[in-house]
């Protein structure tokens, strides 16, 4: 069959194709799995245009249909229920596994690039450089196999989306969100690192979240371990994505944990900005920039960045790495010692979740209040009874004085006064409170 090509329209790369229509094949300068649906010209061999070509890499995940061969078949053990989503190196199923009766994530090869030994090496590599690490923000690998004839990696299954998803959908991150899930995935490359493993592929796409919001680091397709350079591919294409490729990787030099860094800068400089630090219509013009222009201020693109946050994000975007952070462990220390300020202490209107906290503070402060207010009116109300008891003993008392002087003077001795109804003898002032009492 004859070759035919299109460029890549995530990155511009010229990809060209030598099998059927409809088939995955990978690009090879972003890696992005395209699918070419094209339409066959008169008594030809159906070439493919840019308009046919669909990338799917960090999109919405194609609707599962019967056309799927694999929904409802088994890869050895595992029962293939539905389609998840299509990466730069394979389309992603759940999968039941009967044995543990857990669902899982399974990976697999398309056929197209399934015969092609560098593929299945990476496949494999992807597998094993997971494997290879524990840790809580980097996803769990089951198993590899073979079955019939299908690549497959069996893998913890990740259900909140990626951060690609989230920017997608929501826009820029708050600091303190960004923040949270930046130390996550620094924690995540410290791991590696330390079992002398490159992730060099740290993008949006490639950290997810569980339902629980706990960060995953994904997608080891491109790992490598350290002192071993695979920086280029055999046909001399860049591996990694240039929106986020580091500059020695755009220069075709050996890589090392300053370079996931620097993707890393790159990816969250996304994630704050909304947007990429570079943007390009080609992988090469991309690269270009990643390896030569400065930087833009990322507190220009997004003023509510703390100023600690930004001088972090531009030094990960160093183009020398020596002006980087030497690992991920000094970063995490630095990060660690960003303070931003509490979204929850200048809520806004237009925040539903700050107004629930402001209601929240609201209803505390006004219940704290309500507290002291009791306990205040319940002061006053025994002083006002002391007061009041104290004054009816004073009045009682001028009573008893001069009711006694009246009875001295009284021109009508037999005339009972209006207080002996106690015994006689009991003091005149105690008489008259408890006549007072009984009223």
């Amino acid at each position: 069959m004859a070759k035919h090509g299109a460029n890549c329209p995530k990155c511009g790369h010229r990809v060209d194709f030598d099998t059927a229509v409809g088939d995955t094949v990978a690009c090879p300068g972003c890696q992005a799995a395209l699918r070419v649906p094209g339409n066959p010209p008169d008594g030809g061999t159906p070439i493919p245009t840019p308009e046919s070509l669909m990338a799917t890499e960090g999109g919405a995940p194609p609707p599962p249909g019967p056309d799927d061969p694999l929904i409802g078949t088994c890869l050895d053990e595992f029962e293939i229920r539905g389609r998840l989503g299509e990466g730069g190196m394979g389309v992603v199923y759940e999968a039941w596994q009967p044995s543990l009766e857990r669902s899982v994530a399974i990976k697999v090869l398309p056929r197209s690039i399934s015969s092609d030994q560098r593929f299945i090496d990476r496949f494999v590599r992807e597998a094993r450089a997971a494997a290879a690490i524990t840790h809580a923000n980097i996803i769990e690998v089951h198993a590899i196999g073979n079955g019939y004839d299908h690549q497959y990696i069996a893998m913890e299954l990740v259900e909140g989306g990626s951060l690609a998803d989230v920017i997608r959908l929501d826009g820029p991150l708050p600091a303190e969100r960004a923040l949270d899930v930046m130390k996550q995935v620094a924690s995540a490359l410290a791991a590696a690192h330390g079992c002398g493993i490159l992730h060099r592929d740290i993008k949006p796409s490639n950290i997810l979240f569980t339902k629980r919001g706990r960060v995953k680091v994904a997608d080891f397709g491109l790992a490598k371990h350290q002192g071993v350079d695979v920086t280029v591919t055999r046909t001399g294409q860049m591996l990694g994505t240039p929106l986020y490729i580091p500059p020695e990787a755009a220069r075709g030099q050996p890589l090392d944990a300053r370079s996931d860094l620097y993707s890393l800068g790159a990816t969250f400089y996304h994630a704050l900005a909304g947007r990429p630090p570079f943007a390009a219509s080609t992988s090469v013009a991309l690269a270009f920039q990643h390896a030569q222009a400065e930087v833009p201020s990322l507190r220009d693109a997004a003023p509510n960045v703390p100023q600690a946050l930004c001088h972090i994000i531009h030094r990960l975007l160093a183009k020398n790495p020596d002006e980087r952070y030497a690992d991920a462990c000094t970063l995490l220390e630095a990060l660690e010692h960003v303070e931003v300020p509490s979204s929850q202490e200048a809520p806004t209107a237009t925040e539903p979740g700050l107004l629930r906290d402001r209601r929240r503070r609201t209803g505390k402060s006004l219940a704290g209040e309500v507290a002291r207010g009791g306990r205040t009116a319940t002061r006053r109300k025994g002083l006002l009874i002391g007061g009041i008891l104290g004054l009816i003993a004073l009045i009682s008392v001028l009573v008893a004085v001069l009711g006694s002087r009246g009875d001295r003077s009284s021109q009508a001795p037999d005339s009972p006064p209006a207080t002996t109804s106690t015994p006689p003898g009991q003091p005149a002032a105690l008489r008259t409170i408890r006549f007072r009492r009984l009223k």
